[in-house]
């Protein structure tokens, strides 16, 4: 295993521990790889998920996108991954009960006070990976 991914893992216990809604909507998530930068993760999409047209519900992406980005933040070997200024996220299709989700976080930049980070979300099928969302997020963080 890498550092980077001790470090993500280490990060998400304790921030899963001190979050209610990202335990609620995350608690079944499994980051399987990390690098200085970018962090993977895959969830099977369940009626926590969903909105009330049994849809993967924008409030989950838009959580997955604050919580992907601060993810790819902590592969830097930051503790703390900031609080959010700017968060975007772009719905492009949709995901239902049962589908595998792949998630992909990136800290495109990591500075002395602000971090920039874009996520994608994406569905599994047999044919590949069909994007679903894609957010980017801003976040303050003191690196000094």
């Amino acid at each position: 295993m890498s550092a980077e991914l001790q470090q993500v893992l280490k990060v998400w216990e304790r921030t899963r521990s001190n979050s209610p809604i990202y335990d609620f909507l995350l608690s079944e998530v499994e980051i399987y790889d990390a690098e200085k930068g970018v962090v993977r993760a895959r969830l099977q999409v369940g009626p926590r998920q969903l909105n009330s047209k049994g849809s993967l519900h924008g409030a989950f992406s838009a959580s997955v996108t604050d919580w992907a980005g601060g993810m790819a933040i902590a592969s830097y070997g930051l503790d703390s991954t900031g609080v959010s200024t700017d968060i975007h996220v772009s719905f492009l299709s949709g995901a239902t009960d049962g589908d595998w989700i792949e998630i992909e976080g990136r800290a495109n930049k990591v500075g002395k006070s602000l971090a920039f980070t874009t996520v994608s979300i994406s569905k599994k099928s047999e044919s590949g990976l069909t994007l679903v969302a894609q957010g980017s997020h801003t976040k303050y963080v003191r690196t000094r």
